[in-house]
């Protein structure tokens, strides 16, 4: 099934993403992206977003406090902060000082895999209205879709802006991520770190890819401890030189000191 007119513009443009500054290859951005946008949205509202001319990149949240109300963010600033050179405990001053998505700032982009916006993941959650807006009977075709015509232009944008470093959140979507930002036919690294799922690899365009546990459920990317490791780990990756990819296909377990945290994270 196609999609409506309207719909497909929408689809095919940096709809689903909060923005913030792209970057250009002479100085290249870190780009952040998960999924989809997490709370659902009404069809009414579906229908005004898909309705409105979407040309522009959008500019980024108002402010910093804006950025850090919302808790997958807080908890990307932690691990932004490490790998600026941080502790994951001065996160908030990061926020404030560098600003990252926030309109005006520079260095840092913020999109999504999906453009609608569901209260989760499920399959379920498609509205009948949706299908009248969008031209897609189902979610799943909805999906179908953006894989084979929304991700190949978001992998054009990283062929134009060449962003250093792209931080992916939601492992399970670790093929989706590959298709938008890396490179056919090339697997990611895969390295353990705390029992953490961390997967890596530089593009063809010199990004460095990385898909990591999503940050905010229980079983994801959580522990300040873990995240710390992680980001000391992506600066190392940044820092190196070309990685060899003839071992794409290998399973290597990153040995670091283990630290029992009993501390839950607030």
């Amino acid at each position: 099934m196609s999609p409506i007119e309207n719909f497909e513009k929408w689809g095919l443009s940096f709809s689903g993403c909060d923005g913030g500054d792209p970057g250009t290859p002479e100085k290249p951005s870190i780009w952040v992206c998960g999924i989809e946008w997490g709370g659902g949205q009404s069809a009414e509202s579906l229908r005004a977003d898909v309705s409105e001319p979407f040309d522009e990149i959008p500019a980024g949240y108002e402010s910093w406090e804006e950025n850090v109300s919302y808790i997958f963010n807080w908890q990307v600033m932690k691990l932004l902060t490490v790998i600026n050179g941080g502790s994951v405990s001065e996160y908030r001053e990061f926020a404030r000082v560098t600003q990252p998505f926030v309109a005006g700032s520079q260095g840092y982009f913020k999109a999504n895999l999906y453009p609608i916006s569901f209260k989760d993941t499920s399959y379920e959650l498609w509205a009948e209205e949706f299908s009248n807006i969008s031209g897609f009977d189902s979610k799943l075709d909805y999906v179908s879709w953006c894989k084979d015509h929304r991700f190949p232009v978001m992998r054009s944008w990283v062929s134009d802006f060449k962003p250093k470093l792209i931080i992916c959140l939601g492992k399970t979507y670790s093929e989706d991520f590959s298709v938008a930002f890396y490179d056919f036919g090339h697997d990611l690294h895969h390295e353990i770190i705390d029992g953490k799922d961390l997967q890596w690899g530089v593009n063809k365009d010199g990004s460095l890819v990385i898909v990591i546990p999503f940050m905010v459920n229980p079983n994801g990317l959580t522990k300040n401890s873990t995240i710390q490791k992680f980001g000391e780990r992506i600066c190392e990756l940044i820092k190196s030189a070309q990685p060899q990819r003839k071992e794409d296909n290998a399973m290597v377990t990153y040995s670091v000191p283990v630290e029992i945290d009993l501390v839950e994270n607030k």
